[in-house]
């Protein structure tokens, strides 16, 4: 992931409001522990240039560093992986939802493979595909309150997905045994969210 994008993204959730409610609270402290843990596996390999951006205070989102091959598609998990805030990640014994993350050099054939076999599983009860367009304007929402971060991200940095509510708690870990491996499917999440709520539903 663009250490750009990292930095901007640490400030934007320095700056979130205290939470009006404890359980609200714990859920976004575990959310956040998560979150932890995978910005500090990524930034094993970046730490130096992280610094030196800080210590400069130069952020330059305009001009991101070149690379060869395509964008990441670490962004979705490194910004909250898109999920409505009410809702904790990853879950699995109690996953109410679920997101399947699809390869960016996903073919048209395989895509079409995916969504026959989401469509077709028991596990699931409704299911939407969900664009690259369709994802930077749901973080578009989920962030407005954050414009540099919004600035710094852009379509392609973001991967199709499919999204899911289960037809019952315990359907996930079924259901991603039989989808985490097909051709085309970067990763599967499983998702808890409250009553009356689901993870693509934007605050």
């Amino acid at each position: 992931m663009d250490q750009n994008l990292r930095v901007l993204f640490d400030r934007a959730l320095a700056d979130e409001p205290d939470l009006p409610s404890p359980d609200l609270a714990e859920e976004a402290m575990a959310a956040g522990t998560s979150l932890r843990r995978r910005r500090q596996r990524l930034a094993a390999a970046g730490a130096a240039a992280v610094a030196t951006i800080a210590a400069v205070g130069a952020v330059n989102v305009a001009t991101p560093p070149q690379r060869s091959g395509p964008p990441p598609t670490e962004v979705p998990a490194a910004f909250g992986m898109l999920v409505n805030k009410a809702c904790e990640f990853p879950a699995r014994e109690t996953a109410t939802d679920a997101s399947v993350f699809l390869d960016h050099d996903i073919t048209d054939q395989q895509r079409g493979a995916v969504n026959r076999a989401l469509d077709a599983d028991p596990a699931v009860g409704a299911l939407e595909f969900e664009s690259r367009e369709e994802a930077l304007a749901r973080f578009q929402k989920m962030y407005a309150d954050a414009p540099e971060l919004v600035a710094a991200v852009t379509s392609d940095q973001l991967p199709e997905s499919f999204r899911i509510t289960l037809d019952g708690r315990s359907q996930y870990a079924k259901l991603a045994d039989r989808v985490e491996r097909m051709p085309g499917v970067d990763e599967i999440i499983g998702i808890d969210c409250p009553a009356g709520t689901n993870a693509s539903a934007v605050d």
